[in-house]
């Protein structure tokens, strides 16, 4: 009896030591989180104590149906599109016989790598009606044949255009989260289905999807929240075809106007709020219904599917993604880097290093990049340990409010823009008693709350495939819930939350809006030195800065990937 109790009490204490650490963790998540907003929500819509119903007056007089409708169409279409190609990536690389073995798992990501700034850039130079490469080289061939372009061939200031560019960094968000869930589906209940005699299609159709499809829903949320937050693409591609969405109106309402509309940017991000809401609904009642691709037991080696005569259109779609999506704007970019000034006229006898040279004797320049990827680096470290630590202690303590809650407080960032969590932000911690206003600590705190929807989701994601047998069966064995998170849980998440943590390293070191205000020239990252580079219309410095923060987040992220594939 004695020696029974003995070894049961430092189980327990274990199982209470980290049911208080998971409690402090998520309430430390949400004071960070809801602080800064309450204290902007209190001071914006109650000076004085009296409530202002001036902003809410603003926003109904000022066109918001067209607003909506643009955002709608821009972000829902291009989110629904990336989904489809982005499952459909996910299940040649991990279920078709591409041949492509890394390479093939890399591809889809790369436009992950491209700064959405400098890839909206890299579209503009290339496909802008007059002056883009595409158009106007286009226009120089028909010539020589005696023949003249009416109209260019592609138009990137159009709805179609900003679609397009909003897909391109939308698909690898599905991508990432849907290949994970492949990886650990176990392979045997598609082999059951074929060994019964259905073919890849019906396999596909009535056992993987259904397996995998809370990954599917956690992608297509991934993309849409992040087509919402994102600013950059519609600023550059939008703004010239006279398309305004959201996240835009947003922008100018923080930075355009004098003083800020806080109060409308709030309501707006409210509209937000409540799509993503939905969503978190939707997703909350798919996994509801049951089990779906589970970890279970020892793995097996995929059987690979073959495509036969569908196996090089396949190979040749992949890699025309590839091409459209990375190549051809970083391409651009690279070709600018090395201009004088920007013109579709290359003289290739005078490109030459000179902006490169004059970016690394720049300090202000080479500390932007270094700090952006150490931030990336520690901010995806940081933020996917602490986002599986939230959902495992939410998932040990479901229908419980406290758990609702705090769920529901990590998807809160989602719902605003990423200018006015900065404001918060600023407001809350850059004067007394704090003083952080454009140190790298206020930068850090604010890349955690501000991509903890994001973190929260894939790790969720990640965590439905750990089958409740094995934690149920390790608490059993009186291992407590933080020996079976340490020891079952978490070894059995990472290759979900690898796909999550080199979305959010991508996410961070390319982060501009909240970089622009709360970075400091003391303390610049990339993103703080891409808008300022942007703002003095220095198209060949800015595209061979963008070229530089390119490669090193290409180096990094293919290196995280290998990484994974090798652990599996």
């Amino acid at each position: 009896m004695t020696g029974a109790a003995s070894t049961a009490a430092p189980r327990r204490r274990w199982h209470g030591g980290f049911t208080l650490f998971a409690g402090l963790l998520s309430l430390t998540i949400a004071a960070m989180i809801l602080y800064p907003l309450i204290n902007v929500f209190l001071t914006t819509f109650f000076p004085g104590g009296r409530f202002a119903v001036e902003a809410f007056q603003a926003v109904a007089e000022s066109g918001l149906g067209s607003l909506l409708a643009n955002t709608l169409l821009a972000v829902g279409t291009a989110s629904v599109l990336a989904v489809f190609i982005g499952s459909l990536f996910a299940w040649l690389t991990e279920r078709g016989d591409l041949g492509l073995n890394t390479l093939g798992a890399a591809l889809p990501v790369l436009p992950l790598m491209v700064p959405p700034i400098a890839g909206a850039i890299g579209w503009v130079l290339l496909a802008a009606p007059r002056s883009g490469f595409v158009n106007a080289w286009t226009a120089a061939l028909l010539e020589r044949f005696g023949m003249t372009m009416e109209v260019p061939i592609i138009d990137i200031f159009s709805m179609k255009g900003l679609i397009f560019v909003y897909v391109i960094y939308l698909v690898p968000h599905v991508f990432l989260t849907v290949t994970a869930a492949l990886r650990n589906l176990d392979p045997s209940l598609e082999e059951a289905a074929r060994v019964s005699g259905a073919g890849a299609f019906a396999t596909l159709r009535t056992v993987t999807l259904p397996a995998v499809l809370p990954q599917v829903i956690a992608g297509g949320i991934l993309a849409l929240i992040t087509g919402l937050a994102l600013f950059s693409v519609p600023l550059v591609v939008g703004g010239q075809a006279g398309i305004e969405v959201l996240s835009v109106r947003i922008v100018h309402l923080m930075t355009v106007s004098y003083p800020p509309r806080t109060g409308e940017a709030l309501i707006l991000g409210m509209v937000i709020l409540a799509a993503i809401g939905l969503c978190w609904w939707v997703q909350r009642r798919v996994l509801a219904r049951g089990a779906f691709a589970t970890i279970a037991g020892k793995g097996q080696r995929v059987a690979r599917v073959r495509l036969g005569v569908l196996r090089w259109p396949a190979r040749i779609m992949v890699g025309l993604y590839v091409l459209i999506a990375s190549v051809l704007p970083v391409g651009a970019l690279i070709l600018v880097s090395l201009q004088a000034f920007w013109t579709p006229k290359v003289i290739w006898a005078r490109l030459d290093l000179d902006n490169y040279r004059d970016l690394f004797d720049s300090s202000f320049v080479t500390d932007g990049l270094r700090n952006s990827l150490a931030l990336g680096i520690a901010g995806a470290t940081v933020g996917m340990f602490i986002a599986a630590v939230i959902v495992y202690w939410v998932d040990r303590n479901r229908g419980r409010r406290r758990a609702a809650l705090v769920d529901g407080v990590t998807k809160l960032p989602a719902a605003l823009s990423h200018l006015v969590i900065g404001i918060a932000f600023i407001a809350a911690y850059a004067g007394a008693p704090f003083y952080l206003h454009g140190t790298l600590a206020i930068l850090f705190m604010a890349y955690i709350v501000l991509y903890t929807p994001q973190s929260t989701f894939t790790s969720n994601a990640a965590l439905v495939q750990v089958g409740p047998s094995l934690i149920e069966a390790s608490l059993v064995a009186g291992a407590g819930l933080g020996r079976s998170f340490f020891n079952v849980t978490l070894p059995l998440m990472t290759p979900g939350l690898m796909a999550g943590w080199t979305m959010l390293f991508v996410l961070i070191a390319g982060d501009i809006t909240a970089s622009s205000m709360l970075a400091g020239s003391r303390n610049p990252v990339a993103g703080f030195v891409i808008l300022d580079l942007w703002t003095n219309g220095s198209f060949p410095p800015l595209a061979a800065f963008a070229t530089v923060v390119t490669f090193s987040m290409m180096a990094i992220v293919l290196l995280s990937i290998v990484l994974t594939r090798r652990s599996r």
